[in-house]
């Protein structure tokens, strides 16, 4: 007979977790000492614990405490970290003392298998609109469990999409909202499938590419899902989502932030939409703050900031991003959020503010966050031209990493002296460019390309040998060009004579010259 301590559906996520946790020798010798009846004083607490001895032959007795809460919080006096066969031992002892049979924890994988084939998957799917989002993501661990990962984290994603393409035959009584809802709920499914093999296996570049190529993927379906969605009646599920997200972050631990990346793709595109949206950030806010944690996650710091931005208090968003120890250390990619939502809201302003006060998490290598990052000032300098000046300084405080950015904006700009200034520090010279690069220049300020042509026409005509002659003869037809373009033929005539007169002792370079039609 069963026990209020541990109802049926709660044994089966027991039994779920023993074989998603134990390996079959430890569960055997669990067993071993289950029919021993080495397991003693067994006792449950009014708070759910349940505390338990274990006898050794040599060792004497090992202290087990089972959390029936949270499982894998379990605890046992031995060496080993967890999920040893104490604590197995123990599982099947408070199980067979409940009216469940031990026989199910040692052989959990094989009875899950007879339990999911003896239920009519039909009945099962027909309930999915009546379960909350809690509930379909039980149901999807349940319903891909006998899919083990592999090495190729790539395969495991397309095993499992396989087996949740299998629910797609099956007719469900879904509102077309709650199967927008149950669709997303898929993928995330999926995301912290993968989230867990990485925490099991170890983070690897290559399980990385899996998990943040099925993370771009979520973004893009919420933005293509979102025209379809009608936030009159999306609120319960909403609600829920943003519940069940939340837990995910709670979870997280590092700088990994997909859960977060998730969560404001989410806003961005689902809610922040709705004209109730100000009253899910109060929501949210109370919901987080409620969390009683000792240290919160750093997905959950920059969530609370990320919703104090859109109350407007942008100091308070600062010091929750600060209050988590390890922001310093913390990706660029953490900011991008921040700087979408004032930029869709024109707040320019704290746009700038936020530039500058992040600018230190961005000098690092180029990235697709430093481009946006610096997209951006470039956005924000349009309707605040008093910010340019800000912008420069803290793209120069980015060097050598905005190197290339600085380049590109100063050409975007017509910025054309400083420009050559960085084509000359690189070693350019005008050869390094196509011709219809230069053309802004000699058409708007032709002066400035002179010191820049007659450095090239040097350093080529120094190097003393035909190719380079050649080069040289090619600057000059230009540069020709340059100063009939400034009406100064004179100046040009003046300088060239000069110049043939200089180098008159280098044949090859008077053969080239009369090649190139310089010299009659």
């Amino acid at each position: 007979m069963s026990s209020p301590i541990i109802n049926d559906e709660e044994w089966l996520e027991l039994l779920e977790y023993v074989a998603e946790t134990y390996n079959d020798v430890t569960l055997s010798r669990g067993f071993t000492y289950f029919k021993q009846q080495r397991v003693t004083s067994l006792n449950v607490s009014e708070t759910l614990f349940v505390r338990a001895g274990v006898q050794e032959e040599e060792s004497g007795e090992n202290r087990v405490i089972l959390n029936l809460d949270k499982p894998h919080a379990s605890q046992c006096s031995c060496p080993v970290p967890a999920a040893c066969k104490h604590i197995a031992a123990v599982w099947m002892e408070l199980g067979d003392r409940l009216g469940y049979p031990a026989i199910q924890i040692m052989n959990a994988k094989l009875h899950l298998k007879r339990a999911t084939s003896t239920t009519s998957l039909e009945s099962t799917l027909l309930q999915l609109p009546k379960m909350d989002v809690s509930g379909w993501q039980k149901f999807l661990n349940h319903y891909t469990s006998l899919i083990k990962s592999t090495y190729d984290l790539g395969n495991y994603v397309d095993m499992l999409r396989k087996q949740l393409q299998n629910i797609t035959k099956i007719t469900i009584p879904f509102s077309d909202k709650d199967q927008i809802f149950f669709d997303m709920h898929q993928e995330l499914f999926i995301l912290r499938k993968l989230k867990e093999q990485n925490v099991q296996g170890g983070v690897s570049s290559y399980t990385s590419f899996t998990l943040y190529r099925v993370y771009d993927e979520i973004h893009t379906w919420l933005k293509q899902k979102s025209p379809l969605l009608n936030f009159s009646v999306a609120g319960v599920r909403l609600e829920q989502t943003l519940s069940y997200i939340r837990q995910q972050m709670a979870e997280e631990s590092g700088h990994y932030y997909q859960d977060y990346g998730v969560y404001t793709a989410l806003w961005k595109h689902w809610v922040a939409p709705d004209p109730e949206a100000s009253h899910y950030v109060t929501k949210e806010i109370e919901a987080l703050e409620t969390m009683t944690m000792d240290s919160p996650s750093p997905s959950l710091s920059a969530v609370k900031a990320f919703l104090y931005l859109q109350q407007s208090r942008s100091k308070d968003a600062w010091e929750a991003l600060e209050e988590n120890g390890i922001f310093k250390e913390a990706p660029a990619k953490l900011f991008i959020p921040f700087f979408d939502y004032l930029y869709d809201t024109q707040n320019w302003e704290e746009l700038v503010n936020w530039l500058r006060r992040s600018a230190s998490f961005f000098n690092r290598k180029r990235t697709k966050e430093l481009d946006v990052y610096a997209d951006l000032w470039t956005k924000a300098i349009v309707q605040l031209p008093q910010a340019e000046e800000h912008m420069w300084t803290v793209l120069e405080e980015l060097l050598p990493y905005s190197f290339r950015i600085i380049e590109e904006m100063l050409y975007e700009q017509r910025k054309w002296k400083p420009w050559l200034e960085m084509q000359i520090i690189q070693g350019h010279d005008p050869l390094y460019h196509r011709v219809n690069v230069l053309q802004p220049i000699e058409k708007e300020t032709p002066k400035l390309l002179l010191p820049y042509y007659h450095q090239a026409i040097d350093h080529y005509v120094s190097l003393k040998n035909r190719h380079d002659y050649k080069l040289a003869v090619r600057l000059l037809k230009r540069l020709d060009k340059v100063y009939k373009k400034m009406k100064q033929t004179e100046r040009w005539e003046h300088f060239f004579s000069g110049f043939v007169e200089r180098h008159s002792r280098l044949r090859a370079l008077q053969e080239e010259l009369r090649k190139g039609k310089l010299l009659g």
